[in-house]
């Protein structure tokens, strides 16, 4: 059974109804001008009035063609003598531009080091390999493969805005890398010598015959400022050194830039600056004779009062006057200002790019900085050299009177050569002996060293500590370092990202000057690029980062998002922050790896059925008839066959939900909305009007409260069933689906927790080990010390009882000593009783023999007594 909605008071069907006296917003077109009307209406006025050289060919025409010759003349000598004074004024400057060009050693004319026949001409490179470093570095940020221009919105951003600065920007990068095709190799030639001269220039123009736009680059030693200037861009005349062919000549007066004068090629050619000689010397080239009729024409951007022309009425006015130097003749007069421009404004046409500012209108470069630690550098790598040639050199004191065999004393590598020594000379070394020259001393190596830092001090950035930043290192941590990198060169890149800008603006201006002239590409045929889009110049700026200058230190900039990604999830746009790591890490065809998100699409009710059963989403509109909306999606998902089939509901009712709360919501406000313009009688224009606000807000109070009733009436019987499809829904998708790059995050968030979960298990294990090991340390420590003192009793107990058992011994001894001694005594005495009883024996044996008087022999010997 379908749901059916009682009808409410109001006609709640019903979308928002016209009603008269609406305002209407008006895009805020480029070039449109309104102007209001007393009785409150308002005319729009369309300017597609701009006004160039095409149209305006009297005003931007040559002056020259109709002044009189007399003033030209005069403007001539006076301005000829004018530019002399500033090239003398600029003469030691011109020799610091050499002096750096020379100290490179590209020239092999570096000065410095010893003039001995076969002295070391080598140079050290810290000036080449500065220039070279810096140039790499700048190109890459200035000038990127996708060309060198981005947009920049300034104010409200609407559509039609984003719309012209977007093709405005398409249209000058194909400018800038295909049709200008001298522009980058005009860019780069000035990078290279920016440092050396420490500003150059680079200047744009128009070329009727190639119809379209000119790059050239303008080195510092053509451009001549007067003493008294402090900038180039106020400087009361600046003078461009035109060093042009015959041929060119003609073809500039072909065009109608210069007046057509008599001349005849010039046979010798221009005096060339120290500058220019060496970078002759650089390039190996070297003037024979001057075949193409090399000339000098002076364009001296500056500032006139011209009583004869009517524009300016003798005002002091910016103008351009071209003077050729061979014949002293004003070639060319041009007004220097947009025509209708009542301020007189000086336009630009040469673009200057400063290295280090300095007191003046003249930058510094690294001839200034780094000019003496290179000659320094120079003479001790050629002292070191020289020395070590000199110490290897077969160079000898011979010992006069000796004499070497043969015509020459040079001796050849394995010769032999015989050498005649004067009489009693027999050792060859008191002949001759190596002259006893000092070898390279470890000074000059150890200076050589310092002098090295020194230099790489002042060109060098700390790009070494950033590339080694890692995702891990903490975000004040990279910033830090990217401070510290930026501390050498950001200045400098922040000039020359001025100066960019200030070039762009010269293309801007020749855009809308001569677009419907130029010769467009097929690549931009598609662009709906008009004249009047360039009218305003704040919506295109430089593609580079003032703040930045390398892609180490962006790399480490996005890490340091992504950094703060992790530690506040949520917070930022996760896959605008990968798509910025991905096109930082310069992978092609970014959108191919991020989801395809199709485009909001108004649908029908029952389209939309159709595509949230097939797993997209659908959206509501103010417009629509909710209700009716409301009731076709319910019927669709009650029906069995649909919207509660098991194999399109769990597809179909996440998305069902989400959309039925949009039809919800807008039903309200559309509710809300009749009821107080039904109390007004108009419709709510005026809300932001402080006097009628708080009115308006006491209505709403109103209104809320009839809202409420008619929603309990018209939803009773829904609610229901928007809780039943809330039950199915939860049952079909218990946890909600999240995006790729959700679901990585998801998996990283709870790999990280069992990470925390393992180390914190790992962590309690560890501690109770440790307390186990604690108390088994503790238990044998007691242990010990009660074995220790049971140890000690017992030994106590066991010296004790040995000292008795020693005792008892001692005893034993002395007794059984005791006893031996008096056998010894017994048995001493008893030998002794039977000395005496033998003597006794003896003597009574001799007695009888002496009274016989007989004397026999005796054959016996009595033997002693053994004992």
């Amino acid at each position: 059974m379908a749901t059916e909605f009682p009808q409410p008071q109001m006609d709640p069907m019903a979308g928002p109804e016209d009603q008269e006296g609406a305002t209407v917003d008006l895009l805020d077109e480029i070039g449109t001008e309104v102007e209001e009307t007393p009785d409150g209406g308002a005319i729009i006025k369309i300017k597609n009035d701009v006004k160039g050289p095409v149209e305006g060919d009297d005003f931007y025409g040559n002056m020259a063609d109709w002044y009189d010759k007399s003033d030209l003349d005069k403007l001539a000598n006076r301005y000829l003598e004018l530019i002399e004074k500033d090239h003398d004024a600029r003469e030691e400057r011109d020799k610091q531009y050499e002096e750096g060009l020379r100290r490179t050693g590209l020239g092999n004319d570096a000065p410095g080091g010893a003039q001995f026949n076969g002295a070391n001409k080598v140079v050290h490179p810290v000036m080449a390999e500065a220039c070279v470093d810096f140039e790499s570095r700048a190109i890459k940020e200035l000038f990127p493969a996708d060309g060198p221009v981005r947009t920049n919105i300034i104010g409200d951003q609407t559509e039609e805005k984003t719309k012209i600065a977007d093709r405005k920007r398409d249209y000058m990068n194909w400018q800038l890398t295909e049709q200008i095709e001298e522009f980058r190799d005009e860019m780069e030639q000035m990078l290279t010598q920016l440092p050396l001269g420490g500003s150059q220039y680079m200047k744009m123009w128009y070329d009727e015959q190639k119809k379209r736009p000119c790059a050239e680059f303008i080195p510092i030693d053509n451009i001549y400022l007067p003493y008294a200037a402090v900038n180039f861009y106020t400087a009361q005349r600046v003078t461009e050194v035109n060093d042009i062919t015959h041929w060119e000549f003609n073809r500039r007066v072909d065009r109608g830039m210069y007046l057509d004068i008599d001349t005849t090629p010039a046979v010798e050619e221009p005096q060339e600056t120290r500058a220019k000689k060496a970078n002759d010397k650089i390039e190996g080239r070297t003037f024979d004779d001057n075949v193409d009729g090399t000339r000098r024409v002076f364009h001296t951007y500056c500032h006139l009062e011209l009583e004869a022309d009517k524009d300016s009425d003798g005002e002091s006015a910016p103008y351009i006057m071209m003077i050729d130097e061979d014949t002293s003749e004003v070639v060319g007069l041009y007004r220097n200002w947009e025509e209708d421009d009542e301020t007189m404004a000086k336009l630009d046409h040469i673009v200057e790019y400063k290295f280090i500012p300095w007191r003046g209108a003249y930058a510094i470069g690294f001839p200034h900085l780094i000019g003496g630690l290179a000659a320094a550098l120079t003479g001790t790598l050629r002292a070191l050299l020289d020395t070590a040639h000199i110490n290897n050199s077969a160079t000898m004191l011979k010992l006069k009177g000796a004499k070497i065999s043969g015509q020459s004393a040079q001796i050849d590598i394995t010769q032999v050569t015989d050498i005649e020594g004067a009489p009693g000379v027999d050792d060859v070394r008191k002949i001759a002996m190596p002259m006893p020259f000092n070898p390279p001393s470890p000074v000059l190596m150890e200076l050589l060293g310092w002098l090295t830092n020194a230099a790489k001090g002042v060109v060098t950035t700390s790009e070494e500590k950033i590339a080694d930043i890692n995702n891990n290192a903490p975000v004040g941590t990279t910033q830090a370092l990217i401070e510290q990198g930026a501390a050498v060169f950001s200045a400098i890149h922040a000039r020359l990202h001025n100066s960019q800008a200030r070039l762009l603006k010269v293309l801007s201006r020749i855009n809308k000057w001569y677009l419907d002239e130029q010769v467009k590409g097929e690549v931009v045929e598609d662009l709906e690029v008009k004249r009047e889009d360039f009218t305003r110049t704040t919506d295109v700026i430089p593609v580079s980062d003032p703040h930045i200058f390398s892609e180490t230190q962006r790399m480490a900039q996005t890490q340091a998002v992504l950094a703060l990604d992790q530690q506040y999830p949520g917070v930022m746009d996760r896959q605008a922050v990968v798509q910025r790591a991905l096109k930082q890490l310069k992978v092609p065809n970014i959108k191919e790896l991020m989801p395809n998100i199709p485009e909001p699409e108004e649908l029908n009710a029952a389209e939309e059925n159709v595509a949230m059963s097939l797993g997209r989403s659908a959206f509501a509109y103010v417009h629509q008839n909710h209700l009716a909306h409301l009731q076709t999606h319910l019927d669709y998902a009650k029906n069995p066959v649909y919207g509660s089939n098991p194999i399109i509901a769990p597809s179909f009712q996440p998305r069902a939900i989400e959309h039925l709360k949009q039809h919800l919501v807008l039903w309200y406000s559309n509710q809300m909305r009749n009821y107080v313009q039904g109390a007004l009688g108009r419709p709510i224009s005026d809300y932001d009007v402080p006097a009628i606000t708080s009115q308006i807000d006491k209505l709403f109070a109103l209104s809320s409260q009839h809202v409420n009733q008619d929603s309990q009436t018209v939803f009773e019987k829904v609610i229901p069933v928007l809780q039943q499809m809330a039950q199915q829904a939860a049952q079909y998708q218990p946890e909600p689906q999240l995006e790729s790059g959700d679901q990585a995050l998801l998996k990283a968030a709870m790999a990280e927790t069992e990470r925390k979960k393992a180390r914190d298990e790992a962590d309690i294990s560890l501690k109770a080990a440790q307390d186990r090991a604690t108390n088994i340390i503790k238990t044998s420590d007691q242990q010990i010390k009660v074995a220790l003192n049971t140890i000690d009793n017992l030994t106590d107990e066991r010296i004790e009882a040995q000292k008795q058992n020693l005792e008892q011994n001692r005893m034993s001894n002395q007794n059984t000593q005791s006893a031996a001694q008096n056998q010894l005594d017994q048995d001493r005495f008893k030998h002794e009783q039977i000395q005496t009883a033998l003597s006794a024996l003896q003597a009574a044996q001799s007695k009888p023999g002496e009274k016989d008087g007989s004397k026999r022999p005796s054959n016996t010997t009595a033997s002693k007594p053994k004992n």
